[in-house]
């Protein structure tokens, strides 16, 4: 079935070459998905009109509280490995500590317009890159945490 283009497919423009980008500046498509337990998102950001990145984030754990009982050490251990974190990851990489002890990562690709392989790529790239990242922490006790996914900006 051939498609006359360009076309809107959801969200997204869709050109003649197969290309993705937002179909207008309301819409800023998103999806989030699980992965090693871990919720992440991805959103695409349009900054200057024709250019945009694709905004990345993941929800690394928790960490460990005292009140949890357990290993007594987890809890600082955590705390030492999230001070040397940011020196180990990619250039465009942040951790962010949240108030309620809650690890996020976040991330930022230029990505505007690409093909859906071209995202799927970069998506797979991101995920093989944050593996080891994940089991460092797994290790100090921030695992994976299960969260409500809803339209909060978490």
């Amino acid at each position: 079935m051939p498609f006359d283009a360009p076309f809107n497919l959801g969200p997204f423009a869709v050109d003649a070459m197969g290309r993705l980008a937002p179909s207008g500046p309301a819409a800023l498509p998103g999806f989030f998905f699980r992965w090693r337990g871990r919720l992440i998102r991805a959103k695409f950001v349009q900054d200057p009109p024709g250019q945009g990145r694709l905004a990345l984030s993941a929800m690394l754990g928790r960490v460990p509280s005292t009140a949890a009982g357990g290993d007594p050490h987890l809890r600082p251990s955590s705390f030492q490995l999230l001070r040397l974190l940011p020196r180990a990851l990619p250039l465009r990489w942040r951790v962010v500590l949240l108030p309620d002890h809650r690890v996020r990562l976040e991330a930022d690709a230029e990505m505007s317009p690409i093909t859906a392989t071209e995202l799927l790529a970069e998506l797979t790239r991101f995920l093989l890159e944050l593996a080891p990242y994940l089991d460092v922490l797994d290790e100090v006790g921030i695992a994976g945490a299960e969260e409500v996914v809803g339209t909060a900006n978490t």
